[in-house]
């Protein structure tokens, strides 16, 4: 029968229960008219679901067809398409004297059918190298080489892909095999930014393509670190991961500077802060309930650290409440400079402190000088220089 004389087509599928099973027949359907380029097409049911065989060969008859192809889709070459279908056509075609019909032969052990059956099973087994793949987010301590876990040495040491941020000693990436991708990612408060949605669309990529990938965050990944909205990121488009945890700054910064976060008598509550949205609205009240604490730890915060100040003063702070910035913490070259909320913001500007930094304020501050023991105290070595000038 020549291609032409292919008017109309009667998809049958079993029916289901399931509506999705049923709704994969209409859109083979829909496929096998717009890809044949068959003018008629209808699908129709052996069984359950609407239409039946009888009412998509009527439907048929009423758009104008006069002979219709009957094909089985997927049905087993069984009871089925030997039985059950030629019995249920024939009843539908004995109301239709003028209409003829013809029945396909079963898809099950068509070759083409083995084949694409081949095919797929090729690519789930590639699929599968794929599937591998894991993005581990982790922390990469405060700064220190030496602070890093263990955990995270070892992966590095394995890693395939590394991505990582501006804050991270860049030492650590000695431990990365040569042959490993190295990305980075970093953002500068002012300068260059790597859009999030494009490190998550990169750390997806990367996954896919069956990595090992670190995702190397200063700190640790889940303060202020954004690794919540990476991992979920990750979890939508089902790539395993895992999280290790760093030290964070908030916690050895402050340690390095000799001072304790808790302290009996001092301090037994202290409250993180992200200092980066200091001046919206959201962070006013932030910063407002977390006046109250005994210890406020501020991260990046340093643009905004006259601003900070003063809210916590009208938060009711007291105005001598200690304060110590402290910058570069746990490197070499760490600067700690201790004021109070009235001066603090001058004292910076003398010393020209920049970012990065961290800002601890608190009674806590006025252990520094008792448990100094490592860095340099800049306020305390501009007063032995007045000292020693003065004793000249």
């Amino acid at each position: 029968m020549s291609e032409t004389y292919i008017q109309a087509v009667l998809v049958v599928g079993h029916g289901s229960r399931r509506e999705e099973a049923n709704e994969d027949v209409r859109q083979a359907a829909l496929r096998i008219a717009e890809r044949g380029r068959f003018p008629l097409v209808v699908a129709a049911f052996l069984e359950i679901a609407q239409p039946t065989i009888a009412e998509g060969f009527a439907r048929l008859v009423e758009m104008g067809a006069t002979h219709i192809v009957v094909h089985p889709y997927f049905l087993s070459p069984g009871r089925h398409t030997r039985g059950d279908i030629p019995v249920e056509v024939r009843v539908a075609a004995s109301s239709f004297t003028n209409v003829t019909y013809q029945i396909t032969e079963p898809l099950a052990a068509h070759r083409l059918v083995i084949d694409a059956s081949i095919e797929r099973i090729h690519e789930t087994a590639k699929s599968k190298i794929h599937k591998d793949g894991k993005v581990y987010l982790v922390g990469a301590g405060p700064g220190d080489p030496e602070l890093l876990t263990l955990k995270a040495f070892n992966l590095l040491r394995q890693a395939e892909v590394v991505v990582y941020d501006y804050l991270i000693d860049l030492d650590l990436l000695a431990q990365v095999p040569p042959n490993a991708e190295r990305v980075y990612v970093g953002k500068i408060g002012g300068g260059s930014q790597t859009p999030q949605h494009e490190i998550n669309r990169l750390l997806i990529e990367k996954a896919r393509e069956g990595k090992h990938l670190v995702r190397l965050k200063g700190g640790d990944p889940f303060l202020f670190g954004r690794g919540g909205e990476e991992a979920r990121a990750l979890s939508a488009a089902r790539i395993p991961f895992e999280i290790v945890p760093g030290v964070s700054s908030a916690l050895a910064v402050p340690a390095y500077a000799g001072i304790p976060l808790t302290h009996r008598g001092l301090s037994s509550s202290v409250a993180i802060v992200t200092g980066a949205r200091a001046g919206d609205g959201a962070f006013s009240e932030e910063l407002e309930r977390s006046a109250t604490a005994d210890t406020i730890v501020i991260l990046m915060g340093m643009a905004h650290l006259r601003w900070i100040a003063g809210k916590l003063i009208r938060s009711g702070r007291a105005a001598d409440t200690p304060v110590a910035v402290i910058r570069w913490g746990t490197y070499e070259t760490q600067e700690t400079v201790i004021g109070s909320l009235t001066n603090i913001a001058d004292i910076v500007d003398k010393e020209r402190l920049r970012a990065p930094a961290v800002i601890v304020i608190g009674e806590v501050v006025r252990l520094h000088d008792e448990l100094q023991w490592f860095g340099k105290n800049l306020g305390k070595e501009a007063e032995q220089e007045v000292a020693a000038l003065v004793a000249a």
